[in-house]
């Protein structure tokens, strides 16, 4: 198995060619994904997928991708590992010929949030479980053979927007602008436990800075305020996923009105949807402010610690305030 050199510290840069052979995954606007089939980080053996840049995200520079990476090294040991089960961040930078970007190095995405389905014509076919499953008619992805909660699991899918809320937490606190929160770039799964996986992480942008690669805004996700995107749209756009979210069906893809979540909230989580939609900017509820409330109101939060300054204490698998950790590796309360 081919590893980068060792090195004194986490290694930000790494040659395309030092990267070996590799396999195509996937492909989009702005970039074509390899599966690399033997390199590796230092002290890292997950496997790693290179994402190559192409379009308007060849414009990237070197510096902003690196400040990028550097977000997440930053962060505390144990958020970093929170991070990394909820997003596809940059671990690396890739460059080519004069030092300049041509891509990002992240961790293969679990399996677990892909999903056979069954296309028009019939013919079988395999790829990300995108939350617009999650949005639309249950029985429309029901038929294609895609996994969605079951029409009166309500908490599965508070689960899935307390995920949401606190990888967007994580990204605030970090100084950081998400942007495209959209139905393409949240995927999602309900087993071993409901979880997301947040994509196309190399255009968060540095809040009063550029974006390292264009921001885009899908349609129908776009805050009402003009100008560049910022936390505050992002705040926008976690409620609209959120009320999405718990209330699928017909028109919900559009559905902009907090009232369409009353049957579904109680009255602290009406009145941070009411907020969150039709308050100036600067008085949405924070993405801290809506993990609180779905913590609260799941009552068993999947993944995050409940202070800062816990750890695992390492020989019996337990936090000390009574966390277990599940066979699939993540911290649940006992």
């Amino acid at each position: 198995m081919a590893a980068a050199p060792a090195s004194e510290g986490p290694q930000l840069i790494v040659a395309e060619g030092q990267l070996g052979t590799r396999t195509r995954l996937a492909a989009g606007a702005n970039g074509i994904v390899w599966k690399l089939d033997q390199y590796r980080l230092p002290g890292d053996p997950r496997p790693l997928v290179f994402k190559q840049f192409q379009g308007a995200a060849l414009a990237t520079t070197l510096p902003g991708l690196q400040t990028v990476v550097n977000k997440r090294l930053q962060l505390p040991p144990d958020r970093r590992e929170v991070l990394d089960q909820l997003a596809a961040w940059p671990l690396c930078a890739v460059v080519g010929s004069g030092n300049a970007p041509v891509g990002v190095l992240m961790h293969l995405i679990d399996d677990s949030f892909f999903t056979d389905f069954v296309l028009p014509s019939g013919s079988a076919g395999r790829g990300p479980r995108e939350a617009q499953h999650l949005i639309f008619a249950a029985e429309a992805a029901r038929r294609t053979g895609v996994d969605v909660p079951a029409d009166r699991d309500l908490h599965s899918r508070l689960l899935i927007c307390a995920h949401l809320a606190y990888a967007m937490m994580i990204i605030h606190d970090a100084g950081l602008v998400y942007g495209d929160v959209s139905l393409r770039n949240i995927l999602y799964r309900l087993h071993p436990m409901p979880a997301i996986m947040l994509v196309d992480c190399d255009a968060i942008r540095v809040r009063g800075s550029g974006a390292v690669v264009t921001q885009q805004n899908s349609p129908d996700w776009d805050a009402p305020e003009p100008g560049p995107q910022s936390q505050y749209s992002d705040r926008y756009k976690v409620a609209l996923f959120i009320l999405r979210c718990l209330t699928p069906g017909r028109g919900s893809s559009t559905n902009r009105d907090p009232a369409a979540a009353a049957s579904v909230l109680d009255a602290r989580g009406r009145y941070l949807m009411q907020t969150a939609l039709t308050a100036p900017p600067p008085d949405r509820p924070t993405a801290r402010e809506w993990s609180s409330y779905l913590r609260d109101r799941t009552g068993q939060p999947p993944l995050f610690e409940r202070s800062p300054v816990l750890r695992p204490s390492g020989r019996q698998g337990r936090r000390p305030t009574g966390w277990t950790k599940h066979p699939n590796g993540l911290w649940v309360p006992s």
